[in-house]
């Protein structure tokens, strides 16, 4: 098994999509930009601001009364990847607080209002089953581009449809600077871009090199265990097809160093074989427990990396072993520990971006 993963891994890197290639710039184009919505308050969702009050509330829509917002981008691109999230759910599997069953998105070349004009179907969606996913969209000759739910889930929270950002990237130029975060609680919680936790890992990203703005898909579920963690990557890389780099953080969960070794081989292989970058994070230490767990996986960690020829990920385990106290319970980072997280990850990726 390891010598076939081995020979895999050095087939790939003669390839070079793994190793020192750039990722191609994928700009943020929507925040600010003009949002015409039913109901109003659409503005919200390119303000920049994640989980807080300040989202959109659409609603309870319907086939015969959608809501629906529009964003007026302007004219110049021909491919763009449309990300929106409703942050008020924790894991990527939740739905209940406002995340939609079925949507469509659609553009327009003459809409002045994001009503009126004349509209076309890019992607339709039903029973979507997630809290955020991304969608790649052709905007060729096209001006505005508009998000229509049409249906939530069975059981929703009394709040209605609620989605905090659509965050819009200009792929026209090839970019691909799409990232997954697929991991336990710890992923779902750090990465969710909060208030309290910024500057994300987008944010840290577009400071250290200008042009940049990465696009992330949080793909975090509670209590995730290592044998569960190729299946719940099958759903993603099924539901998120345009992510480039697949970032995994999990294991806290575990303590089996040969078991967790298998299972990190089989996801790391899985996402290569689907064409992307797949990064290991070091499992951060934990002050809750009486064995230290996460140091003997981190051997293992350490090794599958080096053995694959893996770009090596952020060291989480001396971060946090050396700041416990950004530890809310001894296991999930707080808000300074979640900035420091993303900053860790945001350097250990230099690589992949122009220095």
């Amino acid at each position: 098994m390891l010598a076939r993963a081995v020979l895999f891994a050095t087939a790939v890197l003669a390839a070079g999509p793994t190793g020192s290639a750039l990722l191609t710039p994928a700009p943020l184009v929507s925040r600010g930009k003009r949002v015409e919505s039913r109901p109003g308050g659409g503005r919200a969702l390119v303000d920049g601001i994640y989980r807080t009050s300040n989202s959109w509330s659409g609603g309870q829509p319907t086939n015969d009364r959608p809501s629906w917002a529009a964003i007026e981008l302007g004219g110049g691109y021909t491919r763009l990847l449309a990300v929106w999230t409703s942050s008020h759910n924790h894991d990527w599997t939740e739905r209940f607080y406002g995340a939609p069953e079925d949507y469509r998105l659609e553009t327009s070349a003459d809409s002045t209002d994001g009503a009126n004009g004349t509209w076309r179907t890019a992607v339709a969606v039903s029973a979507n089953p997630v809290r955020t996913r991304a969608h790649a969209v052709d905007f060729t000759g096209q001006r505005w581009l508009r998000m229509v739910v049409t249906k939530l889930p069975e059981k929703v929270h009394r709040w209605g449809l609620q989605l905090d950002e659509i965050d819009v990237h200009d792929l026209s130029k090839g970019g691909d600077d799409v990232w997954l975060f697929l991991g336990d609680s710890i992923t779902a919680g750090v990465f969710d871009r909060a208030p309290g936790h910024q500057p994300s890992f987008a944010e840290a990203v577009a400071r250290r090199h200008p042009g940049y703005h990465p696009a992330m898909i949080q793909v975090g579920k509670g209590n995730l265990h290592h044998p569960d963690a190729l299946a719940l990557l099958e759903r993603a890389l099924a539901l998120t097809p345009d992510a480039r780099v697949v970032a995994l953080g999990f294991g806290s969960n575990d303590w089996d160093p040969v078991a967790f070794r298998k299972d990190l081989i089989a996801v790391v292989e899985r996402v290569r074989a689907a064409g992307k970058i797949p990064i290991v994070a070091r499992i951060p230490f934990r002050a809750d427990a009486k064995e230290d767990f996460p140091a003997r996986l981190d051997v293992v960690v350490d090794a599958v990396t080096r053995e694959l020829g893996l770009v090596p990920g952020p060291d989480l385990y001396g971060g946090f072993k050396a700041h416990p106290e950004r530890l809310s319970d001894g296991l999930h980072p707080d808000d300074a520990g979640s900035v420091e997280m993303s900053r860790l990850w945001a350097e250990a990726v230099e690589r992949l971006y122009p220095r």
